[in-house]
């Protein structure tokens, strides 16, 4: 039987007795992928974007909302791991090469505004669940090789010895990447320890992370045309390493009663460097330790003779960031500062450092919530035998406090602004469920949702306070509203015949406050501001058939409707006709576009398994046009559309397994993403449209053996 966890901490329901589309997929079913999202492509309305331009920092898109490590995007998914939320606490950005995704058990997709799972969870909510040791001892190693210098190498062990179990894995990625300077290492070790005994069910689990990424980015057009794995602006790249303790207890209290508790500590030091060719490199050396955990009670009690789930909970998580951004000099900017200072008399040395502090920002962050969710029968046999009806409910206050120090070094026209933001917010759920019969249902939810204003969206809120690279500067007056949510949605699951399941669902969701990032001078810096009512809507349509054992086929659509629903003005890098010397404005009108948000998204599957020890694959995807970043007024021309063509096979004998995993075996030329920069390689400095390529044909291959 298919469980899903719908509450902060898990207490499994049927999917049935829940009022959003869920989908359930075993860890098993991920490990060829190097990232999560990559493993979540052909599940139906998650798109991929690929800004960075590399293999492990993708961004996944769903219902017109982002989970991405970029900052300055509409983030709206909220991913959990064991309990815990990961988004970040600087920009609630999600990295996705982080987690353990060989170590993952299950991922449970929840779509829709998840009161329980609480701020910044608009779109939908990814809980992960890791594995943890079992009866039987394995051990297992895979060696695994590909294009492009790919390279991989993984130990696991796993056992239990009741009351105890344990688990631990260890897990080496380096690759040379298909662009230039785009090499990549990960080295990734998790461990879990467990126990089970009368009632008692406790984890103990630990995490470590060390990654260097090169992002090779966007190409102008004629680079592009050129080589489409060339590198406009080498050296960039993300640097993070992580400490994660997790500590999950859950309590069987007797009388239908169960007490669930976690404790958690989550150490991030990151180094990002960014090349210019405008103005001067720049470097984020940012840490940030979150410690925190949550309590739930949870009740299966009757109420009035019907089945009842009760989950009441508290959470609670303080979070230190302290960062740093250093402009650097390249060989453009110390030329031309050492023109000048050679020009006005001056020491060299001393009016152009090489290195210099451009902001400097610590948060303390504390954020406090209290949920209460019910999920009653409320009628059983009412219309016929075996059908039901269920009424659920929840409602989440939460709390959430910034306390900024900005010591940023004085600099023209931006003053000191250290102080302290607070956001308050209470949300509430509705839904029904109308099971026909186990095998047909039908449900609505009304359901409302929120996002605080994060660290780099408050200090970088302001013309007067742009930030280079997306990072942190100082903080405006006023401060960013949160943005607030409220969604409707209706949807269907059936099976009418043995072989056969369809779900259908169709939301809108009403965005007030949207945050959004608007760059006035292209790749130079950002600044953030709220755009007023925006809403997303749309339709997503499953089918899977199991049409024998040894054989299934499975299609995805999805329809997102992404529009402003304003009338607005917005700076944007984008020569329009409504240009000053320092910037242009675009003039946005209800009804237009999000951009990076494609209308149509559809993808089909076969997996062929002719027999015991064989299993194939072959999957299409097909991604709709998309508004490029900058062209939210949507007048310049669009990403075009995109299909693309994956096949796998995998070979097992004995504890002996083989996997061939080939992407784009058409070799589609396609694009990913969009944006509009300056091109500091041509006369003038022209603003273009900026592009990233889509990956080329690849081949990845691994063999394993378990013991």
């Amino acid at each position: 039987m298919i469980i899903v966890s719908p509450a902060r901490l898990r207490e499994p329901l049927p999917p049935s007795w829940i009022p959003a589309s869920v989908e359930v997929i075993a860890g098993d079913a991920m490990q060829s992928a190097p990232t999560l999202p990559e493993s979540l492509r052909h599940q139906g309305g998650l798109t991929l974007l690929d800004e960075q331009g590399n293999s492990y920092q993708p961004d996944l898109t769903l219902r017109g909302f982002t989970a991405t490590s970029v900052t300055g995007v509409p983030q709206g998914v909220s991913v959990f791991l064991d309990g815990v939320r990961i988004n970040e606490a600087t920009a609630e950005e999600l990295n996705f090469d982080l987690l353990p995704i060989d170590d993952l058990d299950r991922v449970e997709v929840i779509r829709g505004p998840s009161v329980v799972f609480g701020r910044n969870t608009l779109a939908g909510v990814l809980n992960l669940v890791t594995r943890r040791g079992k009866s039987d001892p394995a051990a297992s190693a895979r060696v695994g090789l590909g294009t492009y210098g790919q390279q991989d190498y993984r130990l696991q062990f796993s056992g239990a010895a009741a009351p105890f179990d344990f688990y631990f894995s260890a897990n080496e990625t380096r690759e040379d990447g298909w662009r230039d300077a785009s090499q990549a290492r990960l080295s990734r070790a998790f461990g879990k320890v467990g126990y089970v005994r009368s009632g008692t069910d406790l984890t103990l689990s630990y995490q470590y992370v060390q990654n260097k990424i090169h992002q090779p980015g966007s190409l102008p057009p004629a680079d592009l045309l050129a080589d489409r794995s060339g590198n406009f602006t080498p050296g960039d790249f993300f640097e993070p390493f992580l400490n994660f303790v997790t500590l999950n207890l859950r309590q069987d209290l007797g009388r239908g009663f169960t007490l669930s508790a976690n404790g958690f500590a989550r150490h991030l030091s990151i180094e990002q460097f960014n090349v210019s060719m405008l103005a001067d490199n720049s470097r984020l050396q940012a840490r940030t330790m979150v410690a925190g955990g949550a309590l739930q009670l949870s009740s299966d009690n009757r109420f009035f003779q019907r089945p009842n789930l009760l989950v009441a909970g508290l959470d609670y998580a303080h979070a230190a960031v302290d960062a740093t951004v250093f402009t650097e000099k390249n060989d453009r900017t110390l030329t031309d500062c050492l023109r000048q200072a050679i020009a006005n008399a001056l020491d060299p040395s001393q009016a152009c450092p090489l290195r210099e502090v451009n902001s400097k920002v610590r948060d303390r962050q504390n954020t406090f919530a209290a949920y209460l969710q019910d999920t009653l029968q409320i009628a059983a046999g009412a219309l016929h035998e075996g059908d039901e009806l269920l009424l659920s409910a929840a409602s989440r206050w939460d709390f959430i406090r910034h306390g900024i120090t900005d010591d940023s070094p004085p600099s023209s026209g931006r003053e000191n602004s250290s102080g302290a933001e607070v956001f308050r917010r209470f949300d509430a759920l509705f839904g029904l469920n109308y099971n026909v019969s186990p095998k047909h249902g039908v449900y609505l939810s009304v359901a409302q949702g929120f996002r605080a204003p994060a660290l780099f969206e408050l200090t970088c809120a302001s013309p007067a306070a742009i930030c280079p690279g997306l990072q942190a500067g100082t903080a405006p007056d006023p401060a960013l509203k949160p943005v607030r949510t409220i969604n409707y949605e209706v949807g269907a699951r059936t099976r009418p015949v043995r072989w056969l399941e369809a779900r259908l669902s169709v939301f809108r969701t009403d965005v007030f406050d949207d945050i959004f990032s608007v760059s006035p001078t292209g790749t130079i810096g950002v600044y953030f501001q709220n755009v007023g009512q925006t809403r997303r809507q749309g339709l997503e349509l499953a089918l899977r058939a199991a049409l024998e054992p040894a054989l299934e086929i499975f299609a995805n659509y999805a329809l997102t409707e992404a529009s402003f629903e304003t009338d607005l003005v917005l700076a944007t890098p984008r020569q329009t006709s409504d240009c000053s010397a320092s910037s242009c404005l675009e003039h946005v009108s209800a009804g237009n576009r999000f951009p990076l948000v494609p209308r149509h998204r559809a993808n089909a599957g076969i997996e062929l398994r002719p027999s015991s020890w064989l299993w194939l694959s072959l999957s299409g995807l097909y991604v709709g046009s998309q508004r490029l970043r900058g062209d939210e007024e949507n007048v310049a021309p669009e990403l075009d559309g995109y299909f693309s063509l994956d096949a796998g096979a995998r070979a097992t004998a004995g504890g002996l397994s083989a996997s061939l995993q080939l992407t784009n075996i058409l070799d589609a030329r396609y694009n990913t993403f969009g944006t509009f920069a300056r091109n500091p390689k041509l006369p003038g400095e022209p603003v273009e449209p900026f592009r990233t390529p889509g990956r080329p044909f690849q081949v990845r291959a691994s063999l394993s053996y378990r013991l």
